[in-house]
């Protein structure tokens, strides 16, 4: 009845907690959990075995007692080396070695203890890992030595996931530039990249405004993660694919650290088969950073610091019909009053050639990240890991020679500059009331700020699945969230039966800035319609200039057209790209009457989320051939929004001016 009652009333908690929101509970998945039975040679059980289990590198020690049937149970241990060692009265002390405990495993290991004589200890030592009998879902861990040998062009260690099976880079269609198209985004089972979870030492890190992750820690500062691609517990929530669970390094009692440099050059590496001779082909990159972690004081308080750099400049891929028709489409935006592409420069300065400008081009990626992690022992019943981790990116010429929306490949005109600054500050303070009672609590401060602006803010002329100049209408301007999490996880073990319950909570405060069709989108079906319209404009104006010639296949549409397939009409956007931080969502709407106005909606919408879980969860035996794994998740969701809206009119500054 008292069973009863308790699961009733943290069922009801449960029900009250997630009636704020919905979110996932997940303080205590990035540590792990082991249970066995103490047995004497006969199999029968040792009741009140003395059982402790030993951190090798640190030297902290979970000690329980096993019950009346000789089961024990050491929840919330932080994933490592171990040795554990059992005594019981009139038995042989059994230790074994080289005990290895991973991200979220839940590990079986049963001792058989020998009738002792005076004085006796039997040791062994082995590197053969723990077994899961009790895991249901299907995963994979990406462990330390895979991480430190495994080659990986770039050292973005979430690439590893792709050695799970299932699991690939997301389709460019399914992830797209409306996101952090940067970020490597995977896909489980075929599904989309935003379907999944990422956690980084318990802590959230999925922007909710994208659907990916944030900035994850160095490649040198993740110690191990676990890719989970389905019948995850109820300790997971919100994935819809799969789950990525990373733990990161701490210190230990010896002092340890790195110094390492990755240098790649164009030559060193082979040209590629897309930009073959005499498109440009310049590649610099230097990858390189330190790591230190050891003891502030022994046994007790531990750090771990990293910092990376990343350098690196490339050329662009060039697709054929822009290199090999350069001049032509030049002459086309010249008439249109727009540069050359490749220049930044007003027209009236651009006076270099077409082809030095496309070989000037540069792409650029500077990155710089640190990362500190401390780790406090502060009493026999309390640890206390606290991690703050920040990235600073400063990337030119982003989205040149990529696919964009639209499904043409961006030109130097369409280039982005990308400004991130992405920084989470967490702790963890894990509590043992009794032995068969230990707690984990979680809170998180993390705040991304994304500025994405355009580097021209030229018109987007779209050549449909073939080239796409200006300012691109499938991306975002800004993306910046702020989020403060927090969450709980107790572990009660009761006989032979393992619960969890557990809470988690999020307020998330996201700015987007998504400018639409500024200044105008024109879709042209072949080049020859860009060199149309580009007539058109200049005879239209009363320029001096001859009609330019045609330019591949003849346009298609009729002469009323003047080579514009749609027009969606929109404003004229500043050159200069800082002031795109600023610019406003716009609807624009055509009047048939008046071509000159149209009506604008301005908007910058800022949301506010407020996210809240109970999961209740447990692994409970009946007997030695029945287990039952249970799991409960509770948890509505709340999304408000807010911001400013005006209505205005304005003449109309683009092309026909």
């Amino acid at each position: 009845m008292r069973r009863r009652l308790a699961v009733m009333c943290a069922l009801a908690l449960a029900a009250i907690l997630g009636s704020a929101g919905t979110a996932w509970g997940q303080a205590g998945v990035a540590t792990a959990q082991m249970n066995g039975t103490v047995r004497d040679a006969n199999g029968g059980g040792i009741p009140k075995a003395a059982i402790s289990l030993r951190d090798l590198d640190t030297n902290r020690t979970y000690a329980v007692v096993a019950n009346d049937v000789g089961f024990y149970a050491i929840a919330n241990v932080t994933p490592g080396r171990y040795e554990l060692k059992v005594s019981a009265s009139g038995f042989a002390t059994n230790i074994k070695r080289g005990i290895t405990l991973t991200v979220a495993s839940t590990a079986q290991l049963d001792v058989t203890l020998a009738v002792a004589t005076k004085g006796e200890e039997v040791t062994v030592t082995t590197e053969a890992p723990a077994i899961e009998p009790t895991k249901t879902e299907l995963s994979q861990v990406i462990e330390p030595h895979q991480i430190d040998n495994l080659p990986i062009s770039g050292r973005l260690f979430t690439d590893f996931a792709l050695l799970t099976p299932s699991v690939a880079t997301s389709r460019t269609s399914l992830g797209t530039t409306f996101t952090d198209y940067e970020t490597t985004q995977i896909s489980f089972g075929g599904q989309r990249s935003f379907n999944n979870l990422i956690t980084v030492d318990g802590a959230d890190y999925v922007n909710m405004l994208t659907g990916v992750q944030r900035a994850t820690p160095p490649q040198e500062s993740v110690q191990e993660f676990r890719v989970v691609n389905n019948s995850f517990g109820a300790e997971y929530g919100r994935a819809l694919g799969g789950i990525v669970n990373i733990v990161t390094k701490s210190g230990t009692n010896d002092i340890h650290g790195s110094v390492y440099e990755y240098f790649q050059n164009d030559a060193t590496d082979a040209r590629s088969l897309l930009q073959p001779a005499p498109l440009p082909h310049e590649l610099r990159q230097n990858q390189f950073g330190a790591t230190i972690g050891g003891p502030v004081q022994k046994d007790k308080i531990f750090y771990f610091i990293n910092y990376e750099g990343k350098r690196r400049a490339e050329s662009p891929t060039y697709p054929p019909s822009l290199f090999n028709n350069i001049t032509e489409l030049d002459a086309a935006k010249a008439y249109l009053g727009l540069s050359p592409e490749g220049c930044y420069k007003p027209l009236a300065q651009c006076t270099g050639t077409p082809f030095g400008y496309l070989d000037s081009v540069l792409k650029s990626n500077d990155d710089d990240f640190g990362f500190a992690k401390l780790d406090w022992q502060l009493n026999a019943k309390n640890q206390l890991a606290t991690r703050y981790s920040i990235e600073d990116s400063r990337n030119f010429g982003e989205l040149i020679g990529q696919t964009e929306d639209g499904g043409g490949v961006g030109t130097p005109s369409g280039g982005r500059n990308l400004f991130v600054r992405d920084q989470a500050l967490s702790g963890t303070l894990t509590t043992q009331f009794k032995p068969t009672l230990i707690n984990t609590f979680l809170m998180q401060w993390a705040r991304r700020h994304y500025n994405f602006p355009g580097a021209t803010g030229e018109p987007d002329l779209s050549v449909v699945n073939d080239l796409e100049f200006g300012h691109n209408f499938g991306t975002f301007d800004i993306i910046n969230e702020s989020r403060v999490q927090y969450g709980d996880s107790l572990t009660w073990v009761k006989g032979k039966h393992i619960a969890k319950f557990g809470f988690d909570g999020n307020y998330i405060f996201d700015r987007n800035n998504y400018p639409g069709f500024e200044p105008e989108r024109i879709l042209f079906t072949n080049l020859d319609c860009v060199v149309t319209f580009a007539n058109f404009v200049n005879r239209a104006q009363g320029g001096a200039g001859a009609d330019l010639p045609q330019l591949g296949a003849p346009c298609p549409l009729s002469s009323q057209a003047d080579g514009v397939t749609f027009l969606y009409w929109g404003t004229a956007l500043p050159r200069d790209p800082n002031t795109s931080f600023v610019i406003r969502q716009r609807v624009a709407k055509r009047d048939s009457d008046e071509p000159g106005e149209q009506l604008r909606l301005q908007a910058e919408p800022r949301l506010l989320r407020v996210l809240c879980t109970g999961p209740v969860e447990g692994d409970f035996q009946a007997d030695a051939e029945l287990r039952l794994a249970l799991g409960l998740r509770i948890g509505p969701g709340r999304l408000l929004e807010f911001g400013l809206h005006g209505i205005c009119t304005a003449g109309w500054p683009g092309l026909l001016a």
